[in-house]
């Protein structure tokens, strides 16, 4: 079983190697993260916004990054099953 810590560089190597909303760069969000059973979430949002705070380097619809603690497989979730799971 993974921990929160592997779990997370997991997540954001699978953001690093995927872009995001109009080839948008994604970064995990600090102080975003939860484990439910096996399975850890991420809160992520554009690197852009996340350094400069402004809402128009926001990416909308962006949902969770889901790590498999047993697996360490990765799946980003759609932004209507994160509201569901309502974790941060």
């Amino acid at each position: 079983m993974l921990d929160i810590e592997q779990a997370a560089g997991l997540a954001q190597r699978f953001l690093d190697e995927r872009a995001g909303p109009g080839d948008v760069p994604l970064a995990l969000v600090e102080g975003e993260r939860a484990q439910v059973g096996s399975a850890f979430y991420f809160g992520c949002q554009s690197a852009a916004y996340l350094r400069s705070g402004d809402f128009r380097d926001m990416a909308i619809g962006v949902g969770y990054v889901a790590v498999d603690g047993e697996t360490g497989k990765c799946r980003m979730l759609g932004a209507v099953e994160s509201a569901e799971l309502d974790l941060f």
